[in-house]
């Protein structure tokens, strides 16, 4: 048990290096930031629990109940969209599956659809099949690295938002049709 919580908070760790670079980014005034923020906020969190030694169920489980509200909250507000809040979620949705806990469902029956969930993600995010052994031992790694690949995958998708408007007049331009 306590072994799936260190893992959870060692999601975060690899997660912490990955953002610690991007934290630099501009975050003007613009819808953006909202995404920007929600994403420090949850790896700040983990880093925390890492830094303090915590990551038990109960400390994880918070901060996930907390990303979902401040992610909601930020939705009913307009301060994200549709894409954004669907990616996000499903980062939160696979911690979720990933610290669940084996005396909730003592015989398993959640056990194929996270095995199932967890593989999907990896393949959504990375491209790549996933080898995760069976529920026990959940591929913290390969999940890890997946998260972290999103988390990244949710940054370059904010800064592209903020230069959409140059990006669609570069998109005209290739496809303007030749002069007769």
């Amino acid at each position: 048990m306590k072994k799936r919580m260190f893992t959870a908070v060692f999601i975060f760790i690899l997660a912490m290096g990955l953002f610690a670079e991007e934290k630099a980014v501009d975050v003007s005034a613009g819808k953006e930031e909202a995404g920007y923020a929600l994403l420090e906020s949850l790896v700040v969190a983990f880093g925390e629990l890492a830094r303090t030694g915590k990551g038990g169920f109960d400390d994880v489980f918070m901060v996930l109940q907390r990303q979902m509200a401040e992610l909601k909250k930020a939705k009913v507000q307009g301060q994200i969209n549709a894409f954004f809040y669907k990616r996000y979620h499903r980062i939160l949705e696979i911690l979720m599956l990933t610290i669940r806990k084996p005396e909730a469902d003592p015989e398993g029956i959640l056990d194929d659809y996270t095995l199932r969930e967890m593989k999907r993600f990896i393949v959504d995010v990375t491209g790549e099949d996933a080898d995760i052994p069976p529920p026990e031992q959940r591929g913290i790694g390969v999940i890890a690295g997946a998260i972290s690949e999103e988390i990244l995958n949710l940054i370059i998708y904010l800064d592209g938002q903020k230069n959409r408007g140059k990006l669609l007049e570069k998109y005209k331009e290739w496809n303007k049709l030749p002069k007769k």
